[in-house]
């Protein structure tokens, strides 16, 4: 599985970009920040990955959960005819109906897609020679999902857990302490090597180690 990482900054979100040349398909996880904020960073990386072949691409969006700076980056795409959007239930409503969960409002931003995919716990996702476990992972926001790629071992954890032993934030809307602490004890049972968190640096040692230090910490907070 090739990753592609685009790193984000300030409030911004990281993005990750699977791609499948042979078959001319594109799986991206998070969006981002509107590209005006970020100099078009996703849009340039996927300019890399396409040679502007736009026009020969399927692409879907899955968005691990609902708050703008993972949501805002759609003018990233303008070049795209063919994108499906896809999320767990509450976070596809929450994207949906734009309320104040995703926190747009606050920021005064806008977007103009629906999520018309809607994947269950438990799922799978095939795309190319992965396999990607969708796990609904409550704490964050309440339709927080992460994605577990069971060939390599890797887990796009959105803003569950990140490197340096830390989770994300619980006191948002939706957001619940108790919900965090038994959704990280779940993937701490997982078999772990690669992390790669919606914030900040990627992992790919001790991750199991990472996870259990951010569940101490916010049963001790």
């Amino acid at each position: 599985m090739k990753v592609d990482v685009v790193r984000g900054g300030g409030l911004c979100s990281n993005c990750f970009i699977l791609s499948d040349e042979n078959k001319g398909k594109l799986f991206i996880i998070d969006l981002g920040m509107t590209g005006k904020l970020t100099r078009f960073a996703l849009k340039k990386s996927l300019k890399k990955v396409v040679s502007e072949k736009y026009e020969d691409y399927e692409l879907e969006v899955f968005l691990s959960h609902s708050h703008l700076d993972h949501i805002w980056g759609e003018d990233n795409l303008k070049k795209f005819q063919k994108i499906t959007y896809s999320a767990s239930e509450l976070a596809a409503n929450h994207i949906n109906t734009r309320d104040e969960i995703t926190l747009l409002s606050k920021y005064h931003g806008k977007i103009s897609y629906t999520v018309n995919k809607i994947y269950a716990d438990g799922d799978i996702i095939k795309f190319s020679d992965s396999e990607l476990k969708v796990i609904y992972s409550p704490g964050h926001t309440d339709g927080s999902a992460v994605l577990y790629e069971t060939n390599t071992k890797s887990l796009f954890a959105g803003d569950v857990v990140f490197a340096g032993g830390a989770c994300g934030r619980v006191d948002f809307p939706t957001g619940d302490r108790w919900e965090m602490i038994a959704t990280l004890d779940k993937l701490s049972k997982l078999d772990i090597e690669h992390l790669y968190s919606g914030h900040g640096p990627d992992l790919h040692q001790k991750v199991r180690e990472n996870i259990l230090t951010a569940k101490n910490m916010m049963e001790y907070w």
